[in-house]
């Protein structure tokens, strides 16, 4: 029986596969996902590291080896939602749940391509994954699995990794540069009137909160608003800042202030400085220039997280930029913030690195051939957010990212379209085959 792409979704949204501090995804997922593979001839393994998963099979040898990468974990729900982010929903060709786009939906796609690999008789290696840890780095989901396939022998010579968006050839990304900003509390006290602020985060168009899709000028970030209070009120204290602090690279969807007004005769209140400076601080420390290769999506600094432990306030920023200098980014840091934060430490992590593959690699060559043949629109850009490829770019195997039509990804009411699903796994198999001809017209 054909597999039908709508009830694998339904049964893919409905594991529970959040990944954060709190929590991470169980072996059932991963598990359902290897049961599907092997129905269609797969070998398969469930790999392990450190509590995460990833589901593995591959099928047939021959001249190459190429692996289809996905990931089954997924943010925290946040607010907002309509439905039950656990119930797939269809409207249409629309269905809506946590995941359904990022990155469920491709995992669809690359089960419907395994039905159509095991009907054929290509002279290659298909290898198809689904990691478990690609929302929070990606060490024990694609690093584990880069290092396992090295160890067996099974380096790809491709690899599309099936987390995009719009049917869009990813060709570049920017790397990720986890920055922390601690400063110790600064308790003093002030007479005036206490007043609380809220501030919203508003996308325009989307209602993503994934920070790497952040364009500054018409976006605007809850805590980046706050700061511009701050700014606007010269004179103001913070007594406490709130949020829906959700994870590294997701933008909070408010931000409430505790804030005192100086004033003679007002009441008298406890605040903390280092808060208001931290706070105050914000909009200079989203625009700390620093060297970077160009990028179509500009340098993201996005301060996503804040939260006090004792007594230290730690300011989570997410960086995307196209640099791999996490020494130039500190200093720059440390320049910029003289005189204004008395910082206790400052970290910023070199990530993984950022990807760059050759527009006129044979496997984007014959994506874009294959992408014609299907009657989808060529389009070669440079992708908003990180994804598993960083692990294998600079690796010597040829690469891109790829992904269905869909939106709201880290967002409230995520959604994905069903007809993208199978044009999407078409697009797979016809690449595979034009790869694997032995005159192929690529």
């Amino acid at each position: 029986m054909s597999l039908d792409p709508v009830e694998m979704l339904r049964t893919l949204v409905s594991f529970d596969t959040r990944n954060d501090e709190d929590r991470k995804p169980t072996a059932e997922c991963p598990q359902y996902i290897n049961s599907v593979l092997e129905d269609r001839g797969f070998m398969t393994e469930l790999l392990e590291s450190e509590g995460y998963y990833t589901a593995f099979g591959r099928r047939g040898q021959g001249k190459f080896k190429i692996l289809f990468l996905a990931h089954f974990d997924v943010v925290p729900f946040g607010e907002g939602w309509d439905t039950d982010p656990l119930t797939l929903e269809v409207r249409g060709d629309q269905a809506f749940g946590r995941g359904t786009c990022d990155d469920k939906g491709n995992i669809v796609s690359l089960l419907l391509l395994a039905e159509k690999i095991a009907a054929a008789d290509l002279d290659c290696t298909v290898m198809i994954a689904a990691s478990g840890d690609e929302e929070i780095g990606g060490r024990h989901g694609a690093a584990h699995l880069r290092e396992w396939l090295t160890k067996h022998g099974l380096f790809p010579d491709h690899v599309v990794v099936a987390d995009g968006l719009h049917q869009q050839i990813i060709h570049r990304r920017r790397n990720i540069l986890p920055t922390f900003i601690k400063v110790k509390e600064d308790p003093k006290t002030v007479k005036g009137v206490l007043v609380t602020i809220r501030l919203t985060t508003e996308t325009y168009g989307t209602n993503t909160r994934h920070s790497a899709y952040l364009r500054p000028g018409v976006d605007r970030h809850a805590m980046l608003a706050a700061s511009k209070y701050l700014d606007l009120n010269p004179e103001a204290v913070v007594v406490a800042v709130r949020g829906a602090f959700v994870k590294s690279n997701v933008v909070p969807d408010w931000v409430e202030i505790d804030v005192v007004h100086p004033e003679e005769g007002g009441e008298e209140y406890e605040y903390d400085q280092a808060l208001t400076d931290i706070m105050r601080s914000l909009l200079a420390i989203s625009q700390v220039p620093f060297p970077t290769r160009p990028s179509d999506k500009g340098t993201i600094i996005s301060p996503n997280l804040l939260s006090k432990d004792s007594d230290l306030w730690t300011l989570y920023c997410d960086i995307r930029a196209m640099t791999n200098d996490a020494e130039a980014v500190t200093q720059s840091f440390q320049e910029a913030l003289r005189g204004k934060i008395d910082i206790f430490s400052l970290q910023v992590h070199p990530g993984v690195g950022y990807v760059e593959s050759d527009p006129d690699s044979r496997l984007i060559r014959a994506a874009r051939f294959a992408l014609e043949k299907e009657g989808i629109p060529v389009q070669l850009i440079e992708g908003f957010g990180g994804s598993d490829s960083r692990y294998f770019a600079g690796q010597g195997a040829d690469l891109f990212d790829f992904g269905p039509r869909g939106d709201n990804l880290h967002g409230a009411n995520e959604w994905v379209s069903l007809s993208s699903l199978k044009e999407n796994a078409e697009f797979f198999y016809t690449l595979v085959d034009l790869l694997a001809r032995e005159k192929s017209p690529v």
